[in-house]
């Protein structure tokens, strides 16, 4: 009997089997050349083009002073004549109103002039302490000095001075002399404090007179009105507005800088200005002064930072919010690329070129650099091709350059350079 031969196939199944190889292989072609694209769209580039380029400081803050200066009361009682109108002239210490008090308003001024001569007598007892202390630290001073000049104490470097009768000398002269000294800033306070009462006091006089020259440009005062004293949460009287005075000064805002950026300022730096509540328009200011000393809150150093407006302006007032952009350097007509674009390697900065198909690294100076661009001062030209990017994404944001994203061919599109956020890039007049 004849065995059939295993190994002889019918012509189905040879077909069958010749396609599973041929669909296997197109198979993995396939994804072999898709793996290929993917990895060539994620490259990017970037035509390298000239345009101006700005690092700059964002800051925010409020107005501290504005050029509108406010009259204020804390009397209670009838407006009993009205010296000023709006619009006229004014001197420091000009009358602007009398007020006859009423009840509440006597009682008040009463108040605040004897919170007055209480501060007064708080100055004048530190100072008599300050007086007592002094003469405690001479006297201390005179008994250590004797002591200094007697037998085995006179030398410095003796023994003796080690003994308790020496020691308890020199502390005793020592400590008179650190109270004497922490009593001067006890009499400060007191005299601040003496300051801020008297001010107070005046506020509850019964005539009104201009704080500051200048001109009258709101008056919200008028004979037989009223004035009825409010207070605050502590109970204290609150102060009402009875007219504004324009003076000839420009607003000063007060700003808030951490230690990354407080050493890229100093004064005479120029700064725009830019008001939360008037976003239509835009101040320029000047920085005319910088606290190096700063304070800590909640574990952070800041320091203070004052700018005065270049100009005056009454939509500009006391406590509004504004931000400042203060530029710190600037390249006019330059390249520039996006950072990214530059990869550090061996301590030498290469930016990889497209250069007939074909990435050739090259060795490039950069110079004026922000968050997001950077200048290049030699390595490259106006018009060479770099990779800006191989991030994957597909896009690398937007950008103020006028350069175009310009993909390898065969691959996917792209985009040019990433938005500035610290620094701004705008290209320069005529291109």
């Amino acid at each position: 009997m004849k065995l059939p031969n295993p190994f002889k196939w019918s012509l189905k199944a040879k077909l069958i089997i010749l396609f599973v190889i041929l669909a296997a292989g197109g198979g993995g072609y396939y994804y072999y050349t898709k793996q290929n694209t993917k990895t060539a769209s994620e490259i990017q580039t970037t035509t390298v083009e000239k345009g101006n380029l700005i690092s700059s400081v964002t800051l925010s803050g409020q107005i501290e002073q504005s050029n509108l200066i406010s009259v204020s009361t804390k009397a209670s009682g009838e407006v009993k004549e009205v010296f000023i109108t709006d619009g006229q002239e004014v001197a420091a210490g000009d009358k602007i109103a009398e007020i006859t008090l009423d009840t509440t308003g006597v009682n008040n001024q009463s108040s605040a002039w004897a919170s007055y001569l209480n501060a007064k007598k708080n100055v004048d007892s530190a100072t008599a302490t300050q007086y007592s202390q002094q003469a405690s630290m001479f006297s201390s001073w005179d008994d250590y000095m004797k002591k200094t000049e007697e037998t085995n104490f006179d030398d410095p470097n003796s023994d003796y001075r080690n003994l308790p009768e020496f020691k308890i000398l020199q502390d005793q002269w020592l400590a008179s002399e650190e109270n004497y000294k922490l009593q001067a800033i006890n009499i400060n306070s007191a005299q601040a404090s003496l300051s801020s009462a008297w001010y107070n006091y005046q506020l509850y006089q019964a005539t009104v007179t201009a704080p500051v020259a200048g001109k009258i440009v709101g008056l919200n005062i008028a004979e037989g009105l009223s004035l009825v004293g409010s207070e605050n949460s502590s109970g204290g009287a609150v102060g009402q507005t009875v007219a504004s005075i324009k003076t000839d000064g420009n607003p000063i805002a007060s700003f808030t800088a951490t230690e990354v950026d407080i050493n890229q300022l100093k004064s005479g730096q120029k700064a725009t200005l830019t008001l939360d509540s008037v976003t239509d328009k835009t101040y320029q200011g000047t920085i005319v002064a910088i606290d190096r000393v700063g304070t800590m809150t909640s574990g952070v150093t800041q320091y203070t930072v004052l700018i005065r407006f270049d100009e005056s302006d009454d939509s500009v007032l006391t406590n509004m919010a504004l931000t400042a952009d203060i530029t710190l350097d600037k390249r006019n007509d330059v390249l520039v690329i996006p950072v990214g674009a530059v990869v550090d390697r061996n301590g030498e900065k290469i930016v990889r070129v497209m250069k007939n198909g074909q990435v050739q690294p090259v060795q490039v100076e950069t110079g004026l650099e922000t968050d997001t661009e950077v200048e290049i001062v030699s390595g490259l030209s106006e018009g060479d091709v770099i990779i800006s990017s191989t991030s994957g994404t597909g896009t690398s944001g937007s950008s103020d350059k006028q350069g175009s994203g310009l993909m390898i061919p065969g691959m996917g599109g792209g985009g040019g350079g990433a938005g500035m956020v610290r620094g701004t890039m705008t290209p320069p007049m005529g291109h």
